[in-house]
């Protein structure tokens, strides 16, 4: 689903963000990546959605080799991927049901498509009832399941989550996770950049560690994590 071999991003005045970093996800796994503020968490996930593009090495997502993928074909390419962002990047001016329609719009699917896909979506995160509102009207972890609902609506085989859980109280964050969780259990690959070392006891998935845009753990390689 993602491979990165000895990737590298260096921004210019010198700033190396990512240090030849390797490591695969696999489909349908959920994959936790950690690390301090500037560890190279984000930089990681602009690169695997093509918002960055790698120094050195090579990245493949979703069969793609992003090397060789042309700019024209970018927009495409990041249909298949859903991207969860902390500050939930919604339209306050559009309804819910705007807002998680945006991308079938974009797509081009007919008006009865997008009406089932976006219900679809919104009950699937508990937020049928709230279509017709605007997110100001909303709280945080509605928002934020707002901007889920959109990143799955068109049922991408990836999901990406950038800090999902950062502003929220134990219990909205558990709730989020679960969420995410019952994605990664039908069969979607989930990544999730975060600080919350309580959820990753919690679940007890794959943890990747950056630090100084470095690869210093992973719990694949850990023997005793895994016999937990």
């Amino acid at each position: 689903m993602i491979q990165l071999e000895n990737i590298s991003k260096r921004y210019p005045g010198g700033h190396d963000a990512l240090k030849a970093v390797t490591f695969n996800v696999k489909p349908e796994e959920m994959v936790f990546v950690t690390g301090h503020s500037g560890a190279g968490k984000s930089t990681l996930f602009k690169l695997i959605t093509l918002i960055e593009r790698p120094t050195r090495g090579l990245l493949q997502v979703n069969n793609k080799n992003c090397n060789k993928l042309s700019n024209w074909r970018i927009p495409y390419f990041r249909r298949d991927i859903g991207i969860i962002f902390q500050d939930h990047k919604l339209l306050l001016d559009r309804t819910v049901f705007d807002n998680v329609a945006l991308p079938l719009v974009v797509s081009g699917l007919n008006h009865r498509e997008i009406q089932r896909r976006v219900r679809a979506s919104l009950d699937k995160v508990g937020l049928l009832n709230k279509e017709k509102l605007y997110p100001l009207t909303l709280s945080g972890g509605e928002q934020q399941r707002v901007g889920i609902a959109r990143a799955v609506v068109n049922k991408p085989p990836l999901i990406l989550a950038d800090e999902p859980t950062g502003n929220l109280d134990e219990k909205l964050s558990d709730e989020i996770m679960d969420l995410f969780y019952d994605f990664h259990v039908h069969g979607v690959t989930v990544m999730i950049a975060t600080h919350d070392l309580r959820q990753l006891k919690r679940l007890q998935k794959r943890v990747i560690q950056l630090a100084e845009g470095q690869l210093v753990y992973d719990s694949e390689n850990d023997d005793e994590y895994n016999a937990q």
